[in-house]
């Protein structure tokens, strides 16, 4: 069974220009040429790492060479398991393994209080954020390291690459591709951003029905709230740009230092990328323009003998670290369950009292748990990895959003009647307990998540374009069209193109331009010495 959503629907809908110019040259066929293939898995490493290195094993069993650079500072458990499948190449970075480690637990802290799953939370909390170390002067740094090592650019100019395919993250895919003279693929770890991998691509970016990250937003929106969506998105149009992770100003120096095609921005290079993957499905998200190991022997045989059911959690590859009561909210909430609850978190939580029904593990493969019969719920930080994955296997969701586009994601969820949404800032066991059991004894959210995952399968690209035709002529039989018709065709022209929401920014706008005239005219004339009716003052 296929685990693999992994590919946006809208290259899909290319297949009936791209197909055709394939098929007519069949020795681009896999048995025919053999291809040379580096992959750049995110320096940030984690789900993103991991996401590119589950494509580039089934490119290895096809029998291409794959080859995929990491940092020195990345935990070796992440990789180690491609060692013989993959040819990792390792460069030194300036920082070690528990710099790394400072950072991203410092960043989990963070989260865990709730305070960045909201617009204004990374705003409030930067400074907190950067701890021991700014994680974003560690990415360009570590891009630094990258670009400056003789030794392992020389191996990678050897090597006579095809095509390099780098997680969008950081602009130093981009970079690198061009320093090997080789295309690139970019790979994103959600689905588009219309603030930023929409620009790249050069997608409609219409903030009249197309929500931005982080708003709790559908694509049906009040007026009030696409006056929110078109200033958030402005905002994030600017600092994807110049601030964050996508800082282009800091890679641009990286360009003329290493003389890295420095005529053209980083801006610019982004948009050289001949394919741009999404992690997504539009079963689950918003229509707009555009194998796994086995099981533990005891975590199987928990899941095989749990008759009343199994809620799956876990808070992704980024909380490494958690206080030791948040934890027993957590515990004491799982404890309360009369369902079994597999707990999967690379925090350190010995001595945490655990229920009889709670088993825990340092890891586990996720998407082979998702799929076992028994297991029910997941309860999840709702990375977009996990969303996709569990809405593929049919499952429930209560989302616990720490920050970036786990909002939004949940958003999504909540719209098609497959979860719940709880605030980690306010959690409590009852809360969550409470909750897990709505999930698990009311059937609709359980047969809404069948309902996306059927669609989410349905959506498969065949393998011409007449079997396309007729899978979506079935497709929309089988299932109508309404989570594949954009909220724009019900908007009227004036909402569609913005026309209220610009006249009232105008407005507010001339408001206050006009009010501050008025106290300036007004204080004026006091210092010329007239008073507020015109009359002079009188003279003592």
């Amino acid at each position: 069974m296929s685990h693999t959503i992994f590919v946006v629907l809208l290259l899909g809908l290319f297949s009936l220009v791209i197909v055709p110019s394939l098929s007519s040259n069949e020795g681009n066929s896999p048995s025919a040429e053999k291809y040379k293939f580096l992959l750049l898995g995110s320096i940030t490493g984690g789900s993103r790492y991991l996401s590119l290195a589950r494509s580039g094993r089934v490119l290895a069993r096809q029998g291409h060479r794959v080859v995929s650079v990491v940092s020195s500072s990345i935990p070796t458990h992440i990789w180690q398991n491609d060692v013989g499948v993959l040819s990792i190449v390792v460069f030194n970075s300036s920082y070690a393994k528990h710099n790394r480690t400072d950072v991203l637990d410092n960043i989990s802290r963070v989260a865990l209080e709730g305070r960045l799953h909201t617009f204004f939370g990374p705003l409030l909390n930067g400074k907190d954020l950067e701890g021991k170390l700014d994680f974003m002067t560690m990415l360009v740094q570590e891009c630094d390291d990258l670009l400056g090592n003789s030794a392992t650019m020389k191996r990678l100019h050897e090597e006579r690459f095809d095509m390099l395919v780098a997680d969008d993250v950081t602009p130093c895919g981009p970079l690198l591709a061009q320093a090997l003279d080789i295309p690139f693929i970019l790979n994103s770890g959600s689905f588009m951003v219309p603030s930023r991998q929409g620009y790249w691509n050069g997608l409609p970016v219409h903030p009249s029905y197309i929500p931005e990250r982080v708003m709790g937003l559908t694509d049906r929106m009040t007026f009030l709230q696409r006056v929110q969506n078109v200033l958030a998105h402005y905002y994030y149009s600017f600092t994807h740009f110049y601030v964050g992770l996508a800082d282009f100003r800091g890679y641009d120096k990286l360009k003329v230092k290493y003389n890295i095609k420095p005529e053209i921005s980083t801006f610019e290079s982004y948009k050289q990328a001949l394919l741009h993957f999404a992690h997504g499905s539009f079963g689950l998200e918003f229509p707009r323009p555009i194998q796994p190991n086995m099981l533990d022997g005891e975590v199987a045989k928990f899941l095989d003998t749990a008759q009343d059911g199994v809620v799956l959690f876990s808070l992704g590859s980024f909380v490494n670290k958690m206080k030791r009561d948040q934890a027993q909210v957590f515990a004491n909430a799982f404890s309360m369950l009369p369902f079994r609850v597999l707990w999967q978190s690379g925090a350190n939580l010995t001595g945490l009292s655990l229920g009889n029904n709670t088993m825990f593990a340092k890891w586990l493969p996720l998407t082979h748990v998702m799929e076992h019969a028994n297991v029910k719920v997941f309860v999840t930080h709702a990375g977009s990895f996990g969303t996709n994955e569990a809405m593929w296997a049919g499952l429930a969701m209560v989302g616990i959003p720490l920050f970036e586009d786990q909002m939004d994601n949940m958003v999504r969820v909540e719209a098609r009647g497959a979860g719940l949404t709880l605030d980690i800032a306010s959690l409590t066991s009852q809360t969550l307990s409470e909750t897990i059991c709505r999930i698990m004894t009311e059937p609709r959210f359980r047969k809404n998540a069948q309902r996306v995952s059927k669609i989410m399968r349905d959506l498969q690209n065949t393998p011409n374009p007449e079997e396309n035709v007729a899978r979506w002529i079935l497709h929309v039989t089988k299932f109508g069209g309404d989570h594949l018709r954009p909220a724009v065709l019900d908007l009227n022209f004036v909402q569609t193109y913005l026309l209220d929401v610009y006249l009232f920014i105008a407005l507010v706008l001339a408001s206050v331009i006009v009010i501050n005239l008025s106290v300036c005219h007004f204080c004026w004339k006091c210092l010329r010495g007239k008073g507020p009716s015109g009359g002079k003052f009188k003279k003592e």
